[in-house]
């Protein structure tokens, strides 16, 4: 295996599988051993794998590795991926903890918004959304 390759793919991945970690409810040191046991036991048996697989079979690693703490730890977590947001953002350079946190914070004033009146739904667009002053409401 090349080394520089093993060492961009971690540079460029190792926080997303981090930080999906996190926030399935991993404490900051486990998500730090998963993500460091997922690559040394690529590194072992990546003789076997594609160099194009490797993201793939390292994210199964660490899944695995996640699912095995929990399961050691009496515990059950459900844990879901939105292909198309997930997939988008694994393979993006952009900051990974400021996207994740900005799809959690969307997600979360949606559903605040919902449980408004609606009035008070409109008022909030038109002001946030489409920069309103409160003369121009």
């Amino acid at each position: 295996m090349d080394s520089q390759l093993l060492l961009q793919i971690y540079n460029k991945q190792a926080k997303m599988i981090y930080y999906y970690l996190k926030k399935n409810g991993c404490s900051h040191e486990d998500a730090e051993d998963i993500v460091q046991e997922s690559y040394m036991k690529y590194i072992a048996y990546s003789s076997g794998v594609a160099s194009d697989k490797a993201l793939s079979y390292i994210f199964s690693i660490a899944m695995n590795e996640f699912k095995r703490m929990l399961k050691k730890k009496g515990k059950e977590q459900v844990m879901s991926i939105n292909d198309d947001r997930f997939w988008n953002n694994f393979a993006n350079d952009d900051d990974i903890e400021s996207s994740v946190l900005h799809i959690e914070l969307s997600a979360e004033i949606f559903l605040t918004l919902k449980e408004i009146q609606e009035i008070y739904q409109q008022l909030l667009l038109l002001k946030y959304e489409l920069e309103l002053s409160y003369k121009e409401i």
